[in-house]
C-alpha cells in the first residue's frame, strides 16, 4: 500500500519551517567552516527576512502554477473555516484559538524583552588596546622616502618633487584601500563610513559612525588596526558586553591592506587620526 503524499499545503508550510530550522541552525555552523573562523557566523535578521520573503515567494509561485494545486493548497484552510460539526475540525478550532495568541504574544514579549544584563562596571567608550598593537604605525600615512623615491623611479616623476610625490603616492594608497573597503567594509559600515550599510540593519548594535568626531577620530591608528585584526570576538571581558559583530579579519587580509583600509576610512571620513602624545 502506497504511502499517502501530504498536501500541498502542508508540504508548503513544511519545507518553510525546515528552510528556516537550517538558516537558523546549521546555517552559522556552515558559515563557520567556509569562513574558517572559530566561533559561529549567524544570519543577520535582515537577510533572514530577505531569504524567507524569496521562500514564500517562490512557494506560491508554484502554488499559483496550476488550479490544481490552488484547490489543493486552500483546501485544508478552508475545510478549518467553513461551518463544519465535525468533532475532529472543533477540536482543532479550539487549539488554534488558544496557541496562535500565544505564540504571537510569545513573539512580541522575546522581540521586547532586554537582550542583554547591564554591566556591573562603568562601561568604556574604548576597550584597552593590548600591548603588542600600541605601538604600532601605519606605514602608508607617512611613507619611508625609499618607497617615495622608488614610486618616482616606476611613474618616471624625476622632475616633480620629492614632496608632491609623496602626496601622489598617500593618494595612491587611499584609492587603494577605498577599493579594499568597497569590497570588505561597505555591506555594514556604510559607502559613507557612517554604519549604514545593508546589512547593518540586522545588528541589535550598529556599526560606529565614523563621521563622527567622537569616533575614530580619537584614535591612533594602531586601535582600528587591532580592532580589525582580531574582531569583536577578541574584545576583554571588562566592562562588557561589547556585543560587537565585527569579524576578524587577519587571515583573509594582510597587514597592508588592513592598513590601507583604515588610511581610506579616515580619508572618506574627513578626519585625522589622533597622534600620539596628544588629546
Amino acid at each position: 500500500m502506497a504511502k499517502k503524499r501530504p498536501g500541498v499545503f502542508w508540504s508548503t508550510v513544511l519545507t518553510l519551517v525546515v528552510l528556516y530550522g537550517f538558516m537558523e541552525f546549521v546555517f552559522p555552523y556552515f558559515a563557520m567552516w567556509v569562513a574558517g573562523t572559530d566561533h559561529l557566523l549567524p544570519a543577520p535578521s535582515a537577510f533572514m527576512l530577505i531569504y524567507m520573503a524569496l521562500a514564500l515567494i517562490a512557494s506560491l509561485v508554484y502554488v499559483y502554477s496550476d488550479d490544481e494545486k490552488i484547490r489543493e493548497f486552500w483546501a485544508p484552510v478552508l475545510a478549518l473555516l467553513r461551518e463544519d460539526e465535525n468533532r475532529r475540525t472543533i477540536q482543532v478550532r479550539k487549539v488554534l484559538a488558544v496557541v496562535l495568541p500565544l505564540l504571537v504574544g510569545a513573539y512580541l514579549f522575546f522581540q521586547q524583552m532586554p537582550r542583554a544584563n547591564p554591566p556591573l562596571e562603568s562601561r568604556m567608550q574604548h576597550p584597552t588596546i593590548p600591548g603588542k598593537y600600541e605601538k604600532l604605525r601605519n606605514p602608508y600615512r607617512d611613507p619611508e622616502p625609499g618607497l617615495v623615491r622608488a614610486f618616482m623611479q616606476e611613474r618616471n616623476l624625476q622632475g616633480v618633487p620629492e614632496a608632491k610625490a609623496k602626496q601622489m603616492l598617500i593618494q595612491e594608497y587611499v584609492m587603494e584601500g577605498r577599493m579594499l573597503y568597497g569590497k570588505n567594509c561597505v555591506p555594514c559600515h556604510g559607502a559613507k563610513v557612517d554604519g549604514t550599510g545593508l546589512l547593518a540593519r540586522g545588528f541589535r548594535l550598529k556599526p560606529a559612525n565614523f563621521t563622527d568626531p567622537g569616533t575614530i577620530a580619537t584614535l591612533v591608528e594602531s586601535y582600528p588596526f587591532w580592532r580589525i585584526q582580531e574582531g569583536g570576538v577578541a574584545l576583554p571581558s571588562e566592562a562588557s558586553p561589547w556585543d560587537s559583530a565585527m569579524p576578524a579579519w587577519k587571515g583573509q587580509l594582510t597587514d597592508e591592506q588592513i592598513w590601507k583600509i583604515i588610511l581610506a576610512e579616515y580619508d572618506l571620513a574627513g578626519v585625522e587620526p589622533r597622534v600620539v602624545g596628544m588629546k
